[in-house]
């Protein structure tokens, strides 16, 4: 065998060794200690019920305006590994466009002409919450997490007849609880991609209004629930 064809099949072997030993390395496992920043893209539904009632006692009725819309923003955390452990802690921050409304006429116990209607937007919303996983697999990590959530919602509401109505308004920042979990997979050792489910609990809201114009005795009174069921997949930059 000639010199030349030994030379090029060593130069050839030694490639092929240095490019698996990189991609080794590349692929060696994940350490997930460390700050991080990303973004997500997902998708909030909930199954919401306002109930509307009236003082003094007549017919009342619960109308489902059912928000629902696409969620986005950003998120920035810190891990902390020991062994097959991971701790951490995340604010995420998230546009919304989840929004629904919900009617009927007419309205119960009353005649032709007469509506009750519901609407409920949620603007924006925000979590921060500590991180529990395990690492499954040298690159994978399946966590729960939960903590204090908050966010910005609309509410507007009406019962209305041919010559009165009881329309109120309401926009607040309200403050409550996520809870979920979900996977993470380290793809390089700077960047990961994961899939997440959060249910957040914002609580209730709450108005009443007498009628405009006040020919009637009746006050409506309003309480919306503000939940959602938020799935969403985001990548992050670790450093």
């Amino acid at each position: 065998m000639k010199l030349s064809r030994v030379l090029s099949l060593v130069s050839l072997a030694c490639v092929l060794i240095f490019s698996q030993t990189a991609l080794a390395a590349e692929c060696a496992p994940f350490n997930w200690t460390g700050p991080y920043v990303g973004v997500h893209l997902g998708y909030g539904v909930s199954e919401e019920a306002t109930n509307q009632s009236w003082v003094p006692a007549a017919p009342g009725l619960t109308l489902s305006p059912n928000p629902g819309g696409f969620v986005g923003g950003a998120q920035a955390g810190y891990n902390w590994q020991c062994g097959c452990f991971v701790y951490g802690i995340e604010a995420d921050f998230s546009w919304s466009g989840m929004n629904g409304s919900s009617s009927v006429s007419p309205y119960p116990a009353s005649g032709a002409g007469t509506f009750g209607t519901t609407h409920e937007n949620i603007n924006w919303f925000g979590t921060v919450r500590p991180r529990l996983g395990y690492t499954c697999g040298p690159n994978v990590l399946i966590y729960a997490t939960g903590g204090l959530a908050y966010g910005d919602a609309s509410y507007s509401g009406n019962a209305y007849g041919p010559v009165n109505g009881y329309p109120v308004s309401v926009s607040t920042t309200k403050v409550g609880w996520a809870l979920g979990g979900g996977v993470e997979y380290a793809i390089c050792k700077c960047w990961t991609v994961k899939a997440e489910y959060l249910y957040m609990d914002l609580g209730s809201e709450s108005a009443s209004q007498t009628s405009i114009p006040l020919i009637t005795p009746y006050t409506a009174n309003y309480t919306w629930q503000t939940t959602a069921n938020i799935f969403q997949i985001g990548v992050n930059y670790k450093f």
